[in-house]
């Protein structure tokens, strides 16, 4: 009984403990070439290699493939036009629902897309900023998987429907 009670106690420590082992990573580059130049305050750096694949960054941590990249995500201007688009219910059997919030007053197309791109339902309106709802009806439509396809100022919103 003793030694199961110090190997419990022992296995509860060894798990909570912190280990900070790995904790800094620091940031590096390996190509078949490259090099860097500075001049003044300016520090240029370049490497040749593979074409970049896949970057994946969780919190502070960030892993890139390929090319050397920047450090920080390059900020972009474009404007959201909707936000929260949901259509439900989903899986639908008569009729579904289209809801999201316009960010500003915008023309709107909502087309109904089957699995082999035929477009079955299209609708469209001159919204003005605020929630917007729109219920498609879905009788004479065959059992299967759509797409509700939203064109908002040269902008395109999907979401996958089901129809039982």
């Amino acid at each position: 009984m003793k030694p199961n009670l110090l190997l419990l106690i022992f296995t509860l420590l060894f798990l909570c403990y912190k280990s900070n082992a790995q904790a800094v990573l620091n940031r590096s580059v390996v190509g078949s070439t490259g090099g860097s130049i500075q001049t003044g305050n300016t520090l240029i750096q370049y490497t040749l290699g593979e074409v970049a694949i896949l970057t994946q960054q969780s919190n502070d941590l960030m892993l890139t493939q390929g090319f050397q990249q920047p450090e920080s995500a390059i900020p972009t201007t474009e404007t959201l036009v909707i936000k929260d688009m949901i259509v439900y219910p989903n899986p639908a059997t008569t009729r579904t629902k289209v809801e999201f919030d316009l960010l500003a007053n915008a023309k709107v197309m909502i087309n109904l897309v089957d699995n082999a791109g035929r477009m079955v339902y299209s609708y469209s309106l001159s919204a003005i900023a605020g929630k917007i709802e729109h219920i498609i009806s879905l009788n004479g439509l065959a059992p299967g998987v759509y797409h509700v396809v939203m064109y908002v100022n040269y902008k395109v919103y999907s979401e996958k429907l089901v129809i039982h």
